[in-house]
């Protein structure tokens, strides 16, 4: 069964419903929370925006999900590194993954994924609620971005790579990236709600950033199996819709 978009709703007046932080929020939009519906990139952008100021910490930053497709698609390098090399700062970067393979169509794809970069343990962490199906798009993104955000320059790292011996080069070419790990996550039961866990589990990571790096910084990653499951199928897209009527009143 392919996930329902925008397509597969009848023609409305898609009048603005909610101004939050920049970001735009239609009717067509609110119609997509009501379900079941795959949620396009503007939901996901204003429930990140939502984190941000409900949750404010110098430690993490999240990229748009517009941002983060031009990122994994990009071939300027230049526009790509003078965009990323200033997130250098933060402890916890949160993209987000899809599959879409037309660059024309920026809303286009049928899946979303999270791939996020955190410092302390120098690793890129894909999140997938279908199993490694972004494993490919989540591995392109990561390529794309994954020399520009240590705390050291490329060109340093490679004046290192010089001084040392040819056959510990290989092994030190490694160590200079941070690595890419799959991780556990919680696997949706339909082709739709991927937008969901995706909200859920930038939720748990921003709340983890906030309140437990900070005190313990021995624990690289937040336990996302213990605090998300299914049952975000059920009451997320509720929440949403509750979170929006607040917002609006």
């Amino acid at each position: 069964m392919a996930a329902k978009t925008h397509a597969d709703i009848a023609p409305f007046k898609d009048e603005e419903v909610l101004i939050y932080d920049s970001v735009v929020l239609r009717r067509s939009d609110l119609v997509l929370l009501e379900g079941p519906f795959y949620l396009n990139d503007r939901i996901l952008e204003f429930f990140f925006s939502y984190l941000s100021l409900l949750h404010p910490s110098e430690d993490i930053h999240f990229v748009t999900p517009s941002i983060s497709f031009w990122l994994a698609n990009s071939k300027d390098f230049e526009s790509l590194k003078a965009f990323v090399e200033p997130l250098k700062p933060f402890k916890v970067v949160i993209f987000t993954v899809n599959n879409n393979d037309d660059m024309s169509k920026t809303d286009g794809g049928t899946h979303w994924s999270l791939l996020v970069y955190y410092k302390d343990a120098n690793a890129f962490v894909h999140y997938d609620s279908i199993r490694c199906l972004n494993g490919r798009y989540a591995m392109k993104l990561y390529e794309a971005v994954k020399g520009h955000v240590s705390s050291r320059d490329t060109d340093s790292r490679l004046e290192d790579l010089d001084r040392i011996q040819i056959k510990k080069r290989r092994f030190a070419m490694a160590a200079m990236y941070p690595c890419f790990r799959e991780y556990s996550t919680p696997q949706q039961n339909n082709y739709y709600d991927c937008g969901l866990y995706v909200m859920a589990i930038a939720r748990v990571i921003c709340c983890w950033c906030v309140n437990t790096l900070k005190k313990n910084d021995e624990i690289l990653f937040p336990d996302i199996l213990k605090n998300v499951d299914n049952s975000v199928e059920s009451k997320m897209r509720i929440e949403l819709l509750n979170i929006i009527k607040y917002l609006r009143t």
